[in-house]
């Protein structure tokens, strides 16, 4: 019953990891530029589920990606953290996506100044 049991669990632990996106890396940065697909898609759909807005950019890079599957994941994982699409949808055409990625990239240059902009929050003395 015992074997049984830890037969069960060794097949059940990895099947549950690649539907829920289990990701041991740590490093997303490198994650979302790996050769393997596979990997990529993990990083986005980790920034997603967190909402690790720093990835922002990152995503953002993935619209362009030449694989379809990480263009939707990446655009999924955009809508989770900002609410925005920018009208980009992973099937459209080059030209099409281009538009949105600039609309994207743009959005992503209006928030870089907004926050330059802004006065940091002075500490409050006590004394």
């Amino acid at each position: 019953m015992k074997q049984l049991l830890m037969l069960h669990i060794l097949l059940t632990v990895p099947a549950a990891c690649f539907l829920v996106g289990c990701d041991a890396r740590g490093d997303l940065a490198k994650d979302f530029q790996n050769e393997d697909p596979e990997i990529r898609i993990a990083a986005i759909r980790r920034a997603g589920r967190e909402k690790i807005e720093s990835a922002t950019p990152y995503l953002v890079d993935r619209l362009t990606d030449s694989e379809a599957e990480v263009r939707m994941f990446a655009i999924a994982a955009l809508h989770e953290i900002t609410g925005l699409t920018h009208d980009y949808r992973h099937y459209d055409n080059v030209a099409a996506r281009s538009l949105s990625v600039k609309k994207w990239r743009r959005w992503l240059d209006d928030r870089k100044v907004e926050s330059e902009k802004s006065p940091p929050v002075e500490e409050r003395k006590t004394g």
